[in-house]
């Protein structure tokens, strides 16, 4: 790739992937490079926080996309926190030992639990694997239900 092909992939007007950015862009009148850099810096810095505001942004913007594909991403959003029912007892109440338990003290401290998973126990991976697994699981729920929901509708509607 030569340079002038990466910066017409940042700074063009259509969608990358969602179409997140360039809506935004278009939106609050900002160029969309500055936007889709500032969500990549976002999500180098703060890694869930990052793809949450993507995928939340999409969803925020457009309200008008079938079910599946919202149903969808609203469940690989909810696989993110849910993802604490997939790791071991271990992980789960690793927070007691600072007097907090429960699936937000699991967020809030995911990366000092993954950090001290792989040097006392080993393959802190392990953990992110859950939580890309729990992603996984919810948005193919979610897009199941919004499937079925778009299926139906569509049902109801024919004439008779």
């Amino acid at each position: 790739m030569d340079k002038e092909t990466v910066i017409h992939f940042f700074t063009r007007s259509e969608k990358s992937l969602l179409g997140v950015c360039s809506t935004i862009a278009q939106k609050f009148k900002l160029p969309p490079i500055g936007v889709r850099v500032a969500l990549i810096v976002l999500t180098l810095i703060f890694i869930p926080l990052g793809i949450i505001v993507y995928l939340g942004s999409y969803l925020a913007f457009n309200q008008r996309k079938g079910r599946m594909v919202t149903f969808g991403l609203l469940g690989a959003l909810l696989g993110i926190p849910l993802s604490y029912y997939f790791q071991s007892d271990m992980v789960q109440n690793y927070g007691s030992l600072y007097g907090n338990t429960g699936m937000f003290s699991y967020l809030k401290n995911f990366t000092t639990i993954v950090d001290e998973y792989d040097k006392y126990v080993g393959n802190g991976w392990d953990i992110v694997f859950n939580v890309l697994v729990s992603i996984v699981v919810f948005a193919l729920v979610g897009g199941a239900i919004g499937y079925f929901m778009d299926k139906n509708e569509k049902n109801n509607k024919l004439p008779n």
